[in-house]
């Protein structure tokens, strides 16, 4: 018998914090450093990456790509454009 571990299929973690919560936060000291107000563009990443932990947590699995699709930044083969909101025929 092969034992299969249970967080075997986890996302990808940075100390407690998953990945895309590190790349929000470090995008946001990034501005700060760039604009000399890193302290205040730290603390912006760290309720921004909150904000985004919760939001995961209470959303189901596919809201971020629903978000982005819906808004125009991603777009999917098979879907039509997001613009189109009534379709006649």
């Amino acid at each position: 018998m092969v034992e299969i571990y249970r967080h075997t299929d986890d996302p990808m973690k940075l100390f407690f914090w998953e990945i895309d919560e590190v790349i929000v936060m470090s995008a946001a000291c990034f501005l700060g450093i760039m604009i000399e107000m890193l302290l205040t563009f730290g603390g912006v990443g760290i309720a921004c990456a909150y904000l985004l932990a919760r939001l995961k947590k209470t959303s189901s699995e596919g809201v971020m790509i629903h978000f982005l699709y819906w808004h125009g930044f991603l777009k999917l083969k098979g879907c039509p454009k997001s613009y189109i909101r009534e379709f006649v025929g």
